[in-house]
């Protein structure tokens, strides 16, 4: 989740890109009737990296934050800090206020200037990102969190092999939306298996030879250069800016049964492909060239883009890459996660049944057992006393109209018939 660095009524006064002929490399945020004194906030969880006095800032913070909250680091320009360096801060923690000496920023009214970059303060650059992006669906300070969509689950999440997270030394390439991704590429890195990934991976950053999203070993091992929300250098400009791009660290001439023996390598890669299918609605389907070029969505290979765009000449994974193996087995970790679903759903729905059974009907059959044990006398002889003859004869009497019930009107009869019996013993005692 991410907060607004600003409270509910702040607005952007100066957006990322270019302005008054140089660029912009962050957004502003002002408050009619002035912002200066208002409270800051942090937009995620982090470390500050650096507070203090900083040319052009006046004062800054500057917010470290781990790759498990999506890295990088997020600067606040023009603010008098409240925290300190080393200081470990929540997401929609308080952490400064807007200066409101306009003298700290070059003239112009007090407000926030807010920085996002991928890796961490080195400028200029493509390392600094619009900060709008990241703030897409954010929250105000103290506003209870948006739903969001429903997280991948553990059966999703299900690779085991050890990630390693290198995003921050692959510092080539460009943002895009994170709207972007379409389909899933696969590749393979022409190494020899057994080769590690960090051994790939170093000789890229090294030769800036080229990158992809993730790459994955036969230990099996997953290694993260990219973020989802960067262009990678895998597969010609077109794919590089629509998908997200998986290698294996194999060679590409391995027959199916050399892939086959790799299982858990596959299993795993497919069940991280499965997370992104599903964040990114990607259907699990293998595409053609042609589909690609039609705009279709779905899983390929760099040979497809080649066939597609001829932007490149790969034939990457090979021709023994066992598609239908690995499209089922990205399934399977789908699945498994709506079928732990359902069971779940039908456990619930079971209880709930009997739970409104019980509370429903329970009275009711309660009530349907006392009446049949008075009517009855319980299984048991004298285990129920039944009603009264004589009070349920009172309440009939009491009654207007001729309006009884059965108990009552039995009630009546044997009382009548007690009276009648009476009644002929004394007239057989007078003769």
């Amino acid at each position: 989740m991410v907060t607004m660095p600003v409270a509910k009524g702040f607005y952007v006064t100066s957006g990322f890109g270019a302005r008054w002929g140089t660029t912009h490399w962050g957004t502003d945020f002002g408050k009619d009737g002035g912002s200066g004194g208002h409270p800051i906030f942090a937009v995620k969880s982090g470390t500050v990296a650096r507070v203090g006095p900083a040319s052009g800032f006046g004062q800054w913070i500057g917010i470290d934050h781990p790759a498990s909250n999506g890295g990088g680091e997020t600067i606040y320009g023009h603010i008098i800090p409240e925290v300190r360096l080393g200081q470990t801060v929540t997401e929609g923690q308080r952490i400064g206020r807007i200066n409101p000496d306009s003298r700290t920023n070059g003239g112009v009214a007090p407000h926030l200037h807010l920085e996002w970059h991928r890796y961490t303060w080195v400028p200029p650059g493509p390392n600094r990102l619009d900060p709008m992006t990241m703030l897409k669906g954010a929250t105000w300070p103290g506003e209870k969190p948006k739903a969001s969509p429903a997280p991948a689950t553990a059966a999703v999440r299900a690779a085991t092999g050890a990630v390693l997270d290198w995003t921050r030394r692959f510092n080539f390439g460009t943002p895009r939306p994170l709207s972007a991704p379409t389909g899933i590429c696969i590749h393979v890195t022409v190494n020899t298996a057994g080769t590690p990934a960090e051994n790939v991976a170093t000789y890229q950053i090294n030769t800036q030879s080229g990158s992809y999203h993730e790459l994955t070993d036969t230990t099996p091992k997953h290694l993260t250069e990219n973020t989802d929300d960067w262009n990678v250098w895998a597969a010609g400009p077109t794919s590089n800016a629509r998908h997200l791009h998986r290698s294996f660290v194999m060679w590409g001439t391995e027959t199916r049964v050399d892939w086959l023996k790799h299982d858990k390598m596959l299993r795993d890669a497919a069940a991280r492909d499965a997370a992104w299918a599903k964040k990114y609605y990607i259907p699990v389907v293998k595409l053609t060239g042609a589909d690609l070029r039609a705009g279709k969505k779905g899983f390929f290979g760099h040979i497809e883009t080649a066939q597609a765009w001829g932007e490149t000449d790969h034939v990457d994974p090979g021709a023994g890459f066992p598609w239908d193996i690995y499209l089922g087995y990205v399934r399977d970790a789908m699945n498994g996660d709506t079928k732990k679903q359902k069971e779940e759903e039908a456990m619930l729905t079971a209880k709930y049944f009997v739970e409104f059974i019980k509370g429903y009907f329970g009275p009711v059959v309660s009530d349907l057992k006392d009446v049949r044990q008075q009517i009855t006398g319980g299984r048991d002889a004298g285990q129920y006393p039944g009603w009264s003859i004589s009070q349920l004869v009172k309440n009939l009497r009491a009654k207007k109209g001729d309006n009884a019930t059965i108990p009552e009107m039995l009630a009546l009869l044997i009382i009548e018939q007690q009276e009648m019996k009476t009644q002929i013993t004394e007239l057989k005692e007078k003769k």
